[in-house]
């Protein structure tokens, strides 16, 4: 017995003094921080002599070190090869750079139009297999060369690259004008046989308007995508505005500002946005509404005769943003004319994007495969249909109603 205590009592020393061992003694494998170069944006365009052209936008952990003035904006280091591919790329890089590239901290993967017209499926899987790449990261298709876009982006109100491009999606909650496009929610539409991807759509030329150009005309200001900027007579470098629409891996087209609005709505994705509508109560004159989510979009796929008809019941809120004398004169009734024209105005623009999807572009980026498919046995069933050549068969309809609230309405 005493033996066997004796034993227990040694083994007990021995395990405690192990666990001391292991936990004190340092990590060899182990990397610092400071021995690696962070990679915030990756650029892929077509190469001359290769097949790819990498562009990386480093930074690094001391970017942010307080003893930079806090208008001075974080140090970025940009390097380009010409490669093979994009893990060939990395490697490349990686032999000439003296801390070894991580894709861990990367916010944006920018393709050019030129690349994305012939195809970024290889890419996109590629990158979806890089463990580093985190699946929030955001694609953007710039309609110059993607190195442009990224040499050119330069943040105005951020001092850090990194915080620029990750904001920088998220302007959609206020306006709608962009999506907040994943490589997750890419690499999803692109693998499934019901539904097509759309990414972020940019331009990184510099864009000089001369001081005595004019604005955008009122009723043309959201019909507007990315290199059209109305806004300025100024230096205005990379800019992102509208949706880059695939139809597979392939860029088919883009959408406007307006269109990005619809997109949103339709998808569920959609927060907030201003428009414009003519004033039915003052000749030459436009009435600004804010629109709000109120509840998320019914859409309702069947088929009729053979052909997709999709019905989709939306649902808003409004707010009255113009207001003048005139507003004196918006009793409840016109109110509820308005709400009237408000609802006529948006099914009509709706329908005519929704059939521009089918019609032009021949891509599903509402997810209308997704609700069809419903209808459907079996995925056998489902795949001989061909939902990709059938789209554009498909027969919509909208009805959108719309609450007005305003606390600038005057009783009569």
């Amino acid at each position: 017995m005493k033996k066997l205590r004796k034993f227990l009592l040694y083994f007990l020393v021995f395990c405690i003094i192990s666990i001391l061992v292991f936990s004190l003694s340092g990590c060899y494998s182990t990397q610092s921080i400071d021995d690696l170069a962070y990679v915030v944006a990756l650029g892929i365009d077509l190469g001359k002599s290769n097949n790819l052209e990498l562009t990386i936008q480093l930074t690094f952990p001391n970017s942010s070190d307080s003893t930079s003035t806090s208008g001075e904006a974080a140090p970025t280091i940009i390097n380009s090869v010409e490669c093979a591919s994009i893990n060939s790329g990395i490697s490349l890089l990686n032999s000439y750079i003296s801390k070894e590239i991580n894709l861990s901290h990367c916010k944006v993967i920018v393709f050019s139009e030129e690349i994305a017209n012939k195809g970024i499926g290889q890419e996109i899987y590629t990158l979806s297999n890089q463990v580093q790449i985190r699946p929030d990261c955001n694609i953007i298709i710039s309609k110059s060369s993607a190195k442009e876009y990224i040499t050119n982006s330069k943040p105005e109100l951020e001092n850090l690259v990194a915080k620029y491009y990750e904001l920088t999606p998220y302007s959609n909650q206020y306006t709608g004008h962009i999506v907040n496009a994943t490589i997750s929610s890419f690499f999803n539409s692109l693998s499934a046989n019901y539904s097509d991807p759309v990414a972020i759509l940019g331009n990184g030329n510099k864009l000089k308007l001369p001081s005595s150009q004019k604005t955008t005309e009122a009723e043309d200001e959201f019909n507007i995508v990315a290199g059209q900027n109305p806004l300025v007579t100024y230096n205005r470098e990379s800019e992102n505005l509208g949706v880059a629409v695939f139809k597979q891996d392939k860029l088919v087209g883009e959408l406007t500002a307006l269109e990005s609005v619809f997109h949103s709505i339709l998808t569920n994705q959609f927060e907030s946005t201003v428009i414009s509508v003519d004033n039915p109560y003052k000749e030459n004159s436009v009435i600004d509404i804010a629109l709000y989510y109120h509840k998320d979009t019914k859409m309702d796929s069947k088929l009729v005769n053979g052909s997709p008809y999709v019905n989709s019941k939306i649902y808003l809120n409004a707010r009255l943003l113009s207001v003048d004398k005139s507003s004196e004169s918006l009793t409840p009734n016109k109110i509820k004319e308005l709400e009237g024209l408000i609802n006529s105005y948006l099914e009509n623009a709706i329908l005519e994007y929704q059939y521009k999807t089918a019609k032009i572009f021949e891509a599903d980026i509402d997810g209308v495969g997704k609700n069809l498919i419903k209808n459907f046995k079996n995925e056998k069933q489902w795949s001989n249909y061909n939902w990709s050549a059938n789209y554009k068969n498909t027969f919509f309809d909208v009805q959108v109603t719309t609450n007005i609230k305003s606390s600038f309405l005057l009783s009569s």
